[in-house]
C-alpha cells in the first residue's frame, strides 16, 4: 500500500552528531586488526601508506560531498549512478556491490568481536557473533537518535585507544627509520591497498542524509572534517606502532597495537586496548547494520526493490522490515567470517563502486552543468573535476593491487544481484530505465 511508506525518517543529525558517526564508521576493527600486517609490508613508511590511503579516501571523498549536496539521499550510489545515467541495472549493480560488502563486513567484524571475547573468556565464536548482530539490530531498530548517541561515546572510546598508543609511542620517536621500507615501493603500494580497508566507511555517511539536517551542507562538512581526523590520528598511530615494536611481531600479531602498547605499559594496558577494541568493533557492526539498512532502505524508495522493504516504523522511524532483513542475511554470513580475506575483498568492492561514483560525478558535469550543487568538488578544468579525475585513476591503481582470488570474488559482488534484478524486472517491480529517466529530467526542469 502506498500509504505504508509514507512516514519519513526523522531528521535528527547535525553536524556533531555526523562527524561523529563519520568518524566511527572510519575507525574500526580495520585499524585495529591490520595495522600489523600492513606495518610487515611497509616497515617505517607506513605513514606514507596510510597517507596514500588517505588522498584517495579525500579524492572520492569530495565527489560523494558534491553528488550529496546534490541528492541527499539514502542508497546514494543507486541514486548517483540512476540519476547520471538513467541506467537501473547499472546502479543497482553498484548499490548491491556495497550493500553484499557491508553485511559481509558486519559478519566479519562480528566474528572478530566474538574472538576478542574468547581469548578472555572462552566463549564460543558463531553463538557469540549470532548475538551481537540481534542486540546490535534491536538498538538500531530502536530509533536512531540512541543509535546516534551510542555512536558518538563509542567513536571517542575509539580515538582514545589510538591516543593510547599515541601516547605510548611519544618517547620510542626516532627508534626506527621513517623512510625505509622492507619491500619497498610494492610493499608501501601493497600496504596502502590493505590500510585502505581502514578507511572505508567515510562514503557511508551520505546513506544517513534523510536523517540529517540541512544535509546538503551538513554531510559535506562532516565527510571532509571526519577524513581528516581519521587521517592524522591513523598517521601518528602508524608511525607509533613500528616505533614500539618489531615488525615481525606487529606481522604476526592478531591484536597489533594492544601487542605494541604492552611493552612500555605493562600488561593492564594490553587489556585496555583489548576491550576498546571490543566497544570499537562493536561499534562498527551497529554502522554496518544501519548503513544497510538504509541501502534496503532507499533502494525501496527508488522501486530498485519491493516497496514493503521501504515501509518506516510508525513509533521509531527506522526502516525495521530492512533492519531485520539484514539482521537474517548477515547471520548466513557468518561462517565466511575470516577479517583478512574479507577486507581485501571489501576494499576491491568498495575501489571498484567509488571508481564508478566518481565517473558519475564528471558526468553529470558533463551533462547537467545548471543542477544545483550546494557543495562542488574544487579544481576544475572546464567541466573536468580534476579531484574526481585523479579519485578515479588512484581506485583503478590499487584494484591492481589485489592477489586474484580477491579479484575474483570482488567481482563475484555486483553479479550476484544481476539474477535477483532480473527477476524483479520480469515481475514489473521495478520501472523501466525510460521512464524513471524522464521522471528526473522532469524534476531538472
Amino acid at each position: 500500500m502506498a500509504e505504508s511508506v509514507t512516514p519519513s525518517l526523522k531528521r535528527e543529525a547535525g553536524l556533531f552528531q555526523v562527524v561523529a558517526y563519520g568518524v566511527g564508521n572510519i575507525i574500526g576493527a580495520g585499524i585495529y586488526v591490520l595495522v600489523g600486517e600492513a606495518a610487515g609490508l611497509a616497515g617505517g613508511m607506513i605513514w606514507l601508506a596510510f597517507l596514500i590511503g588517505a588522498v584517495i579516501a579525500l579524492l572520492t571523498g569530495l565527489s560523494y560531498a558534491e553528488l550529496s549536496s546534490m541528492y541527499p539521499r539514502a542508497a546514494s550510489e543507486y541514486v548517483f549512478l540512476g540519476r547520471a545515467y538513467g541506467n537501473r541495472l547499472l546502479a543497482f549493480l553498484t548499490e548491491w556491490t556495497m550493500l553484499v560488502t557491508e553485511m559481509v563486513a558486519a559478519a566479519a567484524v562480528s566474528v572478530g568481536f566474538a574472538g576478542y571475547l574468547s581469548n578472555e573468556f572462552s566463549v564460543p565464536e558463531l553463538p557469540t557473533a549470532a548475538v551481537l548482530l540481534v542486540v546490535v539490530t534491536l538498538i538500531a531498530i530502536g530509533g536512531v537518535k540512541d543509535s546516534l548517541r551510542l555512536n558518538t561515546l563509542l567513536s571517542l572510546v575509539a580515538i582514545g585507544g589510538l591516543a593510547i598508543v599515541v601516547f605510548a609511542g611519544i618517547g620510542k620517536i626516532g627508534s626506527v627509520s621513517y623512510s625505509v621500507s622492507p619491500y619497498g615501493l610494492s610493499g608501501i603500494i601493497g600496504a596502502a591497498a590493505l590500510v585502505f580497508f581502514a578507511y572505508i566507511g567515510f562514503d557511508n555517511m551520505s546513506n544517513i542524509s534523510e536523517e540529517t539536517r540541512e544535509p546538503e551542507k551538513t554531510i559535506p562538512r562532516g565527510l571532509m572534517i571526519a577524513v581528516g581526523i581519521t587521517t592524522v590520528l591513523y598517521i601518528l598511530v602508524g608511525i607509533a606502532t613500528v616505533s614500539l615494536a618489531s615488525l615481525e611481531g606487529l606481522a604476526s600479531s592478531d591484536a597489533p597495537l594492544a601487542y605494541a602498547v604492552s611493552a612500555p605499559l605493562g600488561p593492564v594496558a594490553y587489556d585496555v586496548l583489548t576491550v576498546i577494541a571490543l566497544l570499537t568493533t562493536f561499534n562498527t557492526v551497529l554502522v554496518l547494520l544501519i548503513v544497510s539498512s538504509r541501502i534496503i532502505y532507499g533502494m525501496a524508495r527508488e522501486r530498485a526493490l519491493p516497496s514493503f522493504l521501504g515501509r518506516i516504523s510508525k513509533r521509531t522511524r527506522t526502516p525495521m522490515i530492512a533492519s531485520v532483513i539484514i539482521l537474517a542475511a548477515t547471520l548466513a554470513f557468518l561462517p565466511l567470517g575470516k577479517v583478512g580475506i574479507i577486507a581485501k575483498v571489501t576494499s576491491f568492492g568498495s575501489l571498484l563502486t567509488f571508481a564508478l561514483v566518481n565517473i558519475a560525478l564528471l558526468h553529470l558535469r558533463r551533462v547537467a552543468p545548471h543542477l544545483r550543487r550546494p557543495f562542488k568538488a574544487p579544481v576544475s578544468i572546464g567541466w573536468v573535476s580534476i579531484t574526481a579525475l585523479l579519485g578515479v585513476i588512484s581506485c583503478m591503481a590499487l584494484l591492481t593491487q589485489f592477489d586474484w582470488l580477491s579479484i575474483t570474488l570482488g567481482l563475484v559482488l555486483p553479479f550476484s544481484g544481476l539474477t535477483l534484478y532480473l527477476l524483479m524486472r520480469r515481475r514489473n517491480i521495478l520501472q523501466t530505465d525510460s521512464a524513471i529517466h524522464q521522471q528526473h529530467e522532469n524534476k531538472a526542469r
